[in-house]
């Protein structure tokens, strides 16, 4: 192991559209959360393969503008199944109806919660159509692309009480709550936040005003969880180059960039996002985030977690699914009825979207930006 110092270091391996439960008004429980998707894509059916897990979730709708596109969706879906049960597990079948409109799937399906999947580009009118029938949400991030629209789907959200929660299933890693509990009360000086990879295979990703950029689109997990441990960010100052990808066709994004984070407790960050990477990280270095305080750091990314101290390196790596943790506290807030069952809140993610909108910024004009309060 590299940069081990004296020490030890141990490694570990570790039918009825709204049924509900109770008497009294305020302590209603959902028998069955009814649940439509907005969106068929590849993160579709990751999520739609949890749910079918999960005992008290009915997927009743799929939206997608492509019919074809849902139906290779549920393929994608019960062939998983399949074999699953094939190999002895119990398992349950996708038997969604499709809507390429979703106007008509929110009026008619009974939804008690919808999950947006849909690329940030095209967000916004799904979201305040299902809040104006008072459905739960689960979004992808980003959660949008202009500021001022997801600031009315937040305030929407809150005065309606709604619970909903944003897919940055990095929180629901057992890496992440147990580096929450082995960083304590100690004060932060300084993060290192990576997000080094590809380019995902989808061609609306490499275009700006589709994705808003790799830091808008891959690396607002690694922001996210900054604030998540440093708290929020004031200021960015950022830079960003087209280093390998100027040939691809469509590609008008940085493939590379490098950002300086000050935050409002005093402590600074850095952030280096790449997508000159082929298929995955290369070079042995980790995507994720490195946390630094007195004679203390802590590095955390996927299912690994590793805490140096003076006299000893632990490091734990971790099998359990993050998204399969978010999916299940977002049926569970969905049935109880209440918001602040989930780890990240639209509120919540709307502060990281403010965060990452200004590094793209300040990468692309050059500037100091100070993040708007949200």
């Amino acid at each position: 192991m590299q940069n081990t110092p004296r020490g030890d270091c141990r490694v570990h391996t570790a039918s009825n559209p709204a049924r509900l439960a109770g008497s009294a008004e305020g302590n209603q429980t959902l028998v069955t959360v009814r649940i439509g998707f907005a969106g068929a894509g590849g993160v579709a059916v990751t999520h739609l393969v949890n749910l079918l897990r999960l005992q008290d979730a009915e997927v009743v709708a799929i939206h997608d503008v492509d019919a074809d596109r849902i139906a290779g969706c549920v393929r994608r879906v019960n062939a998983q199944q399949d074999l699953g049960a094939r190999s002895g597990d119990e398992t349950r079948r996708l038997r969604p109806k499709a809507y390429t409109d979703y106007r008509a799937m929110i009026a008619e399906a009974g939804l008690n919660a919808l999950y947006i999947c849909t690329p940030p580009s095209v967000r916004g009118a799904i979201e305040m159509a299902a809040i104006e029938e008072d459905v739960a949400l689960c979004v992808e991030k980003p959660i949008a692309l202009r500021l001022d629209r997801a600031r009315e789907i937040a305030t929407a959200i809150r005065e309606r009480n709604l619970v909903s929660s944003v897919c940055y299933q990095v929180r629901y890693s057992e890496a992440v709550t147990d580096a929450h509990k082995a960083l304590g009360t100690r004060s932060v000086a300084m993060g290192l936040g990576f997000m080094l990879g590809g380019v995902p295979s989808v061609p609306w990703w490499r275009v700006h005003s589709q994705s808003g950029g790799q830091i808008v689109e891959q690396a607002t997990h690694a922001v996210d969880l900054m604030r998540a441990f440093m708290g929020e960010v004031v200021r960015v100052y950022g830079a960003g180059a087209l280093r390998v990808h100027g040939e691809m066709p469509g590609f008008d994004i940085h493939d590379t960039a490098a950002s300086v984070l000050h935050f409002a407790n005093g402590a600074v960050g850095s952030l280096v996002n790449t997508s000159v990477l082929g298929g995955g990280s290369a070079a042995g270095f980790p995507t994720g985030l490195h946390l630094f305080a007195a004679d203390y750091r802590i590095e955390v990314w996927g299912g690994t977690l590793k805490v140096v101290s003076p006299d000893k390196t632990d490091e734990t790596r971790y099998n359990a699914s993050p998204m399969l943790a978010l999916d299940t506290d977002f049926v569970d807030a969905v049935k109880r009825r209440d918001p602040a069952r989930v780890r990240t809140s639209y509120g919540d993610a709307l502060r990281t979207l403010a965060v990452t909108l200004a590094l793209d910024e300040s990468a692309r004009s050059g500037k100091v930006t100070e993040v708007p309060r949200v």
